[in-house]
C-alpha cells in the first residue's frame, strides 16, 4: 500500500511540473515568465463578457448620463492606450452604489463605484484607481491567481495521497498562506504600474499616494463608526477589495515623487463639474439613512435607532454600531411563513438558540414577537433580543438586538424604542423622500470647515465626514473661490 501511494504521489508531482512548463506566458507588463495555468487571452476576454452583465445587475445597474459615462471611459481608454496591452477592447463601467470600490475582470472589464468618484478630488485621482485596475488586468493577476489556485488544488491532492488527512490539511493551508501573501504583491505591484500609466499618459503621479490616503481616511472613520479602533485598518486585510494600510500609501508616495512629468495634469475643476449634482449615499430603492432614522421609500416602512448608533445600509442589512459594542442588525426573512409570527421565531428563526421570555406583540398594527437569548462571542457573552413583524403572509421583517451583557439593562429602553418605532409609511410619505447629492459649493466669505460641515445631513461625525469627503482639515482656513463638496437633500 505505501508503494503505491508512492507511485501515485510522483505521478502527480510530475503532473505538477508538466503543468507548470505547460501553463507559462511571458508577463506583458513586467517582461517576466507568468505561471497562468494555460489562461489565454480568448479565455480572460470570455470570463469578463460573461460577468459583464452579472456584476452590473449585482451593483444596482449602471450609473450617470451618457455624458458621465462617457467621460470615464475616455479616462480610461487613454490610460489604456499606455499600458502594454493597449490592443484589448477595454471597458471603463460606473456602477450605480455608495460603496467606495473599484475593481477589474479578465479581459479589459474595469469598475468603479459612484461612491469611490464621489471621494476622489480631481480628475487625477480617479485616473489612479483606473491605472491600478488596467495594472491588474496587463500584469496578469487573474490568470496567476487563476495558476495558483490550479497548483494549490494539485497539491492538496498529492498531499492526500501521500499522508492522508493530516497532510491534505497542512496543503491546503499551504496554498492559502500562499494565496494571501500574493494578494498583497498584487496591490503593490498594481499601484506600480497604475504610477507608470498616469506619468505616460501625463497626469500627476502623485495622485495614487494622495487617494490612497484619502481611502485610508474614509476606513479610518468607518472602523471609528463602527466603534472600532481606527488604527485597525492598518492591518492589511485580505478580505477586503483595496486594503490601504499606512504602509502602502506611503509607499506610493514615494513612487510617485520619483516620476517625473512635465506639467502634470490634474483637471481638478472639470471633475468637480462631473460630480455636481451626483446622486450621494443611498440609492432610494435600498433604502434612506435620514439622521437617526431609516426610511425605505418603494418597501414603505421606517424605524429609529438610539442616538449614539452610527448607521451602515447594505444590499442585505442594515447595521448600527452603538456604544460599547453593542448592534442593530435589520433585515428581510429570506422565506415566507405562514404560521403565527411566534412560531416563526420559536420554530425557524431561533430555533437554534435557547430562547426564553418569547411573547406576542403589536406595534403600530402589525403581529409582531420577540424573544431572549445568550449569545457567545469572541469578546464575552452577548444577550440578543430577536424581534419579527409580519408585513403580509410573504413579508417577515427582523430585528436581532445584541448588547454585552453589562450594557444591556443601560441600553434596555432605548432598544426598545426602536422596537416600536417601526412602522409603514403613507405613499405620500415615501414620495417626499428623495436621495441625497452632492453638490459643489465655492467657498464664500466667513465660511469655515465647521459651519458647513454642519449643514449636511448627518447625526453623527459631520464634521469628520467633511473633512474625509474633501481631504482637508478643520483648522484649514478655506479661501474665498475655493471649490469644496458638500453634501445636499436633492
Amino acid at each position: 500500500m505505501k508503494t503505491v501511494k508512492s507511485n501515485i504521489a510522483i505521478i502527480l508531482m510530475t503532473c505538477l511540473a508538466a503543468v507548470q512548463l505547460a501553463g507559462c506566458a511571458k508577463n506583458p507588463a513586467t517582461g517576466t515568465s507568468t505561471f497562468t495555468g494555460g489562461l489565454s487571452e480568448a479565455r480572460e476576454i470570455k470570463i469578463g463578457a460573461e460577468n459583464h452583465p452579472k456584476i452590473i445587475k449585482e451593483f444596482g445597474g449602471e450609473y450617470g448620463s451618457p455624458e458621465l459615462r462617457r467621460y470615464i471611459d475616455s479616462i480610461g481608454q487613454l490610460l489604456a492606450r499606455t499600458s502594454e496591452r493597449p490592443n484589448l477592447k477595454w471597458r471603463f463601467t460606473l456602477l450605480n452604489s455608495d460603496i467606495i470600490n473599484a475593481f477589474a475582470t479578465p479581459g479589459g472589464y474595469v469598475y468603479i463605484t459612484r461612491g469611490l468618484m464621489a471621494l476622489a478630488d480631481d480628475e487625477a485621482q480617479l485616473a489612479s484607481v483606473l491605472a491600478h485596475e488596467i495594472g491588474h488586468i496587463t500584469a496578469l493577476h487573474h490568470a496567476r491567481r487563476y495558476g495558483q489556485s490550479l497548483l494549490a488544488n494539485i497539491g492538496v491532492v498529492a498531499a492526500t495521497v501521500v499522508g492522508g488527512r493530516p497532510a491534505a490539511e497542512l496543503g491546503q493551508l499551504g496554498a492559502v498562506s500562499l494565496l494571501q501573501s500574493y494578494s498583497r504583491d498584487n496591490e503593490y505591484e498594481s499601484d506600480q504600474l497604475g504610477v507608470r500609466y498616469l506619468a505616460r499618459a501625463g497626469y500627476d503621479p502623485s495622485a495614487m499616494g494622495g487617494f490612497l490616503a484619502r481611502l485610508r481616511a474614509h476606513s479610518r472613520l468607518s472602523a471609528k463608526r463602527r466603534g472600532e479602533s481606527p488604527d485597525s485598518v492598518d492591518q492589511f486585510n485580505y478580505l477586503a477589495t483595496h486594503p490601504a494600510p499606512a504602509a502602502r500609501v506611503d509607499r506610493a508616495t514615494r513612487l510617485g515623487q520619483k516620476a517625473s512629468v512635465h506639467n502634470p495634469m490634474t483637471a481638478r475643476d472639470i471633475y468637480l463639474s462631473k460630480l455636481n449634482g451626483m446622486r450621494y449615499g443611498d440609492d432610494p430603492d435600498q433604502g434612506l439613512i435620514r439622521d437617526r432614522d431609516f426610511l425605505h421609500p418603494k418597501l414603505r416602512f421606517t424605524f429609529r435607532v438610539p442616538a449614539g448608533f452610527s448607521m451602515f445600509n447594505t444590499s442585505k442589512a442594515v447595521n448600527a454600531f452603538g456604544p460599547g459594542k453593542s448592534r442593530i442588525i435589520f433585515d428581510l426573512a429570506p422565506k415566507p411563513f405562514e404560521g403565527s409570527i411566534e412560531r416563526y421565531i420559536a420554530r425557524v428563526w431561533g430555533s437554534r438558540l435557547r430562547l426564553r421570555q418569547l411573547e406576542t406583540i403589536q406595534v403600530n398594527g402589525l403581529e409582531a414577537a420577540t424573544g431572549v437569548a445568550s449569545l457567545r462571542g469572541r469578546s464575552g457573552t452577548l444577550d440578543a433580543r430577536l424581534v419579527a413583524y409580519r408585513i403580509d403572509t410573504k413579508t417577515i421583517y427582523r430585528f436581532v438586538f445584541l448588547t454585552p451583557t453589562n450594557q444591556t439593562a443601560r441600553l434596555s429602553t432605548d432598544l426598545r424604542r426602536t422596537t416600536f418605532s417601526f412602522r409603514r409609511l403613507s405613499r405620500q410619505e415615501a414620495s417626499r423622500l428623495k436621495p441625497l447629492a452632492l453638490r459643489i459649493h465655492t467657498v464664500r466669505r466667513g465660511d469655515t470647515v465647521n459651519g458647513l460641515a454642519r449643514r449636511m445631513p448627518y447625526a453623527d461625525f459631520q464634521v469628520e465626514r467633511f473633512e474625509v469627503l474633501n481631504g482637508i482639515s478643520r483648522n484649514d482656513a478655506l479661501r474665498v473661490g475655493q471649490k469644496i463638496k458638500v453634501v445636499t437633500t436633492q
